[in-house]
């Protein structure tokens, strides 16, 4: 860690923020142990009658001051593993190196240039070493430089994600209590048969992208108020592609799985609304684990209109029963003047 930290990108560019989730992994497990041990400690030393417990009170802050931090960086954390870099997200712009010359005869030099995973100042990677791709090949030559394939992020890589702002919500508490909210605002609205608030909509689409509030809004739901959700969308578009944003999200924290997503399209069917559930499951960036339980299950072939048209193969064209607007959620009137 160190060492990347000497020449790494925030060692070129002063401005650099990124997480390397496995390490933010590892602090907030070092925290969580010392949160405990602090409390372990506490709760069997209780200060005896008499004895001054400033010496207490101070370890209780820090107690409490670790417990504040592990909200916030568990957030940080959902945010890194959520949304990985895209592999230009973190990485300073690499100063120009000499092009290196023609290798001796019999083989390359080490380390002769970067090569996959490696850096123009340490020469580690696949790509250097004696003889090795990207570097002189034996027999000497002119060196051409080798375009390595794009492999994708590697797991370790850090991301810019979660490094700066955190949306709506400073710490992953505060965005469970406001999911909770919109979840029991949604629930009832799907048991009284009315439209959801325009307000869940509109929070809705701020945090589709933020995995703490997804993952409690859902968790919260369940399937059947997750199909009250779809249907009280009324096959509008960006109604639903923020369910279909928010479902992805959700899908790396919450278990979504075969039991969970049958039980959703039961309930779409209910509602009427199955061929567009089969959509958004089809369409939403998920979770590995979800994909995988999506692949075990006989989704039918839903037409690319099926979610406007309310019907796929094989299903019976219907229409999506409307819902009445809620009269609570109604601007109440204002009083005639005078």
């Amino acid at each position: 860690m160190t060492a990347q930290m000497r020449t790494g990108p925030a060692a070129r560019d002063p401005s650099f923020r990124g997480i390397d989730p496995p390490a933010l992994n590892q602090v907030i497990r070092q925290l969580q142990d010392a949160e405990s041990a602090i409390r372990g400690w506490l709760n069997g030393h209780r200060p005896p009658p008499g004895v001054s417990a400033a010496g207490y009170r101070q370890a209780d802050e820090v107690a409490r001051w670790a417990a504040d931090q592990l909200g916030m960086l568990t957030r940080r954390y959902n945010f890194a593993v959520t949304h990985p870099d895209k592999g230009d997200g973190v990485q300073a712009p690499t100063p120009p190196s000499p092009a290196p010359g023609p290798g001796p005869s019999g083989g390359g030099e080490t380390g002769g240039g970067p090569g996959v995973g490696g850096s123009p100042e340490s020469g580690s990677g696949s790509g250097g070493g004696s003889g090795g791709s990207g570097g002189p090949g034996s027999g000497g030559g002119t060196f051409t430089p080798v375009t390595p394939p794009k492999t994708g992020p590697s797991p370790r890589q850090p991301t810019p994600n979660g490094a700066g702002d955190l949306g709506a919500f400073p710490d992953r508490r505060a965005a469970a209590k406001a999911a909770k909210a919109d979840a029991l605002a949604v629930a009832a609205a799907a048991g009284g048969g009315v439209r959801v608030p325009g307000s869940v909509w509109t929070h809705l689409k701020a945090n589709a992208g933020d995995p703490d509030y997804t993952e409690k809004l859902y968790e919260g739901l369940g399937p059947a108020a997750t199909a009250g959700l779809l249907r009280s969308a009324e096959g509008d578009r960006a109604r639903l592609a923020v369910i279909e944003e928010s479902l992805g999200t959700a899908s790396h924290h919450l278990t979504m799985d075969t039991r969970w997503l049958r039980a959703f399209l039961a309930e779409a069917g209910r509602a009427g609304v199955r061929p567009v559930a089969v959509q958004v499951l089809t369409g939403a960036d998920m979770s590995r684990r979800t994909r995988e339980a999506l692949g075990g299950l006989d989704l039918g072939s839903a037409s690319p209109h099926a979610a406007e048209a309310g019907t796929g193969a094989g299903d019976r064209p219907h229409q999506v029963p409307l819902l009445k607007d809620d009269p609570q959620s109604r601007p109440a009137a204002s009083a005639p003047t005078g």
